[in-house]
C-alpha cells in the first residue's frame, strides 16, 4: 500500500531503582506521547477528494511512455519523473519545477550514448546519499544485463568504472528495490515469467544484496528457495507480523506463493501451509490491512480464475484475508469489478485513514473508496477524470501536500492526475 510509514521500533524497557526516575521515566513517556511519530496524513474533508488531470504540466503530453517511476532526482524535495521511451531508446528525466510545470532534461552521458534496449528501469537510494539512482535492465530475453547509474544529486546519472554493469539468469525481466535483509539498504529482487532453469542455475529469481555503498553481492542461491516458473510479479510487505518483510509473487496460470523470511533475509515457501489453493492467471496483487487489526492483507487482480474456485458468477478479483500469522484464506467481495484486470494499487486516496484501491481493468480504471472493514463505494464517476484508460500507474508527491498524486500511461495516452481537495 502507496502510504507514508514508520520504521519499526524496538521497545525499551528501562530498570527503575528509585520513585525520582520512574517519575522521570513518565514524564518521558508523556513528551513522546504528545509528540509522536509520523502520522498518516488526515484530510479535514476527505468527501471532496478528487483526482484532476493536471497534464498541461507536462512537455511530454503527445509521447509514448514504456515504464515511468517518480524519483529524488536532485536536491530539492519535489518528486521527478523518470521515463522511458516506447521505443526502449530513450531515457529522460522530468524535473519538477512544482507551479511552472516539468522539465524535460538527458539522464545522462551514458544513456545518450547507449546503443541497447532499455527493457525495464527501476528507481532508489542505492549508496543512501540522498538522490535515488538507476537500475537498468538491458539486452535480449537470452542475455540480459543490469546496469546501474548513480545520481550526483544533480539529475546527471553516471556508471562508476569498476561496478554496476552485471549479467543476469536468462529469462529475467524485472527488478524490485525492497529491504530483505533488515540493513536499510536497498536491495535487488530480479524476476521474469518465463526463466530457463539449469543444474547450476535452478533459481527463478535473482538476490542481490547491497553492501551498503551501492555495490551488490548475488546471494540466491543461500537466500531463495526452488520455484516453479511463471512468476510475474511480486508484493512485498511483513504478512507473519515479525517486523521484516516477506514476498508475496504472483504466478501466471498457477498457484501463487508465500516466501517467508527468516527474519535475516532468508526465504521459505510455506505457500502449501499458508495459502488457500487457487488455480487462476494472476496479473499484480497489493497488500493493506483492509480490516484494521493489524494483519497485512491481500487484494489480487486476475485475467481469469478456473470456475471451480469462484466465490460467484464471473468474480475474476479477490481479496487474500490475512487471519494472523500470515495465513490467509480467500475473501470474496462483489464490488471488485467483474472484468479482466491488469493492475491495483493501493493508497489512501482521500486522507481518511482507510485503504482505497484503483484498480485497472480492460474497461478502464475504477476508484474503490475505503470505509474499513471490508467496506467499499464505487467512487469511479465521482472522483476521477473522464479519461482513465490506462496499462500502469506510478505513484508520488509532486506538489507537496502529503497527499499522493499520479502519473498514468498506456500506449495510446499519458496522464498526470494530481490529488485535489476543492
Amino acid at each position: 500500500m502507496k502510504v507514508y510509514r514508520s520504521n519499526y521500533q524496538k521497545k525499551i524497557y528501562p530498570t527503575l531503582c528509585s520513585i525520582d526516575s520512574l517519575i522521570s521515566w513518565l514524564l518521558i513517556l508523556l513528551l513522546f506521547s504528545a509528540c509522536g511519530g509520523p502520522k498518516p496524513h488526515v484530510a479535514e474533508n476527505p468527501a471532496s477528494q478528487r483526482f484532476r488531470d493536471a497534464t498541461r504540466l507536462f512537455p511530454i503530453e503527445k509521447s509514448s511512455v514504456a515504464h515511468a517511476s517518480f524519483l529524488r532526482a536532485n536536491e530539492d524535495n519535489l518528486s521527478d519523473l523518470a521515463v522511458l521511451s516506447k521505443a526502449k531508446s530513450e531515457l529522460y528525466i522530468l524535473i519538477n519545477r512544482g507551479k511552472k510545470g516539468f522539465l524535460k532534461k538527458q539522464a545522462g552521458q551514458w544513456t545518450k550514448n547507449n546503443k541497447e534496449e532499455i527493457n525495464f528501469f527501476a528507481t532508489a537510494d542505492l549508496n543512501r546519499d540522498g538522490g535515488d539512482d538507476l537500475v537498468l535492465i538491458l539486452g535480449g530475453r537470452k542475455n540480459p544485463k543490469s546496469q546501474i547509474l548513480f545520481n550526483n544529486k544533480k539529475s546527471y546519472f553516471y556508471s562508476k568504472e569498476k561496478e554496476g554493469g552485471y549479467p543476469l539468469t536468462p529469462g529475467i525481466e524485472k527488478v524490485i528495490p525492497v529491504d530483505l535483509d533488515g540493513d536499510g539498504d536497498k536491495d535487488l529482487f530480479y524476476f521474469g515469467s518465463s526463466i530457463k532453469t539449469s543444474a547450476r542455475k535452478p533459481y527463478q529469481t535473482m538476490i542481490w544484496i547491497n553492501k551498503g555503498d551501492g555495490r551488490f553481492e548475488d546471494l540466491t542461491s543461500l537466500l531463495m528457495p526452488s520455484l516453479p516458473s511463471g512468476i510475474r510479479d511480486a508484493s512485498f510487505a511483513d504478512y507473519d507480523g515479525d517486523g521484516v518483510v516477506d514476498i508475496f509473487l504472483v504466478y501466471s496460470k498457477g498457484q501463487n506463493r508465500l516466501l517467508l523470511n527468516n527474519g535475516v533475509g532468508k526465504f521459505f515457501d510455506r505457500t502449501s501451509s499458508r495459502m488457500p489453493r487457487i488455480l487462476d492467471d494472476s496479473m499484480h496483487a497489493d497488500w493493506a490491512d483492509f480490516d484494521q487489526d493489524g494483519d497485512n492483507d491481500l487484494l489480487v487482480v486476475n485475467r481469469s480464475i478456473n470456475k471451480i474456485y469462484r466465490g460467484y458468477p464471473e468474480e475474476t478479483n479477490y481479496f487474500l484475508e490475512n487471519m494472523g500469522g500470515g495465513n490467509f484464506k480467500k475473501r470474496s467481495h462483489e464490488i471488485l469489478p467483474r472484468l479482466s484486470a491488469t493492475k491495483v494499487y493501493l493508497l489512501d486516496g482521500n486522507g481518511n485513514t482507510r485503504p482505497d484501491a484503483l484498480v485497472l481493468t480492460s474497461k478502464g480504471v475504477y476508484y474503490l473508496q475505503g470505509w474499513g472493514r471490508w467496506d467499499f463505494s464505487d467512487e469511479t464517476r465521482h472522483r476521477l477524470p473522464r479519461y482513465r484508460q490506462f496499462d500502469q500507474m506510478m505513484f508520488g508527491d509532486i506538489d507537496q501536500d502529503k497527499f499522493l498524486d499520479l502519473f498514468a500511461w498506456s500506449e495510446k495516452s499519458s496522464r498526470l492526475w494530481l490529488n485535489r481537495f476543492d
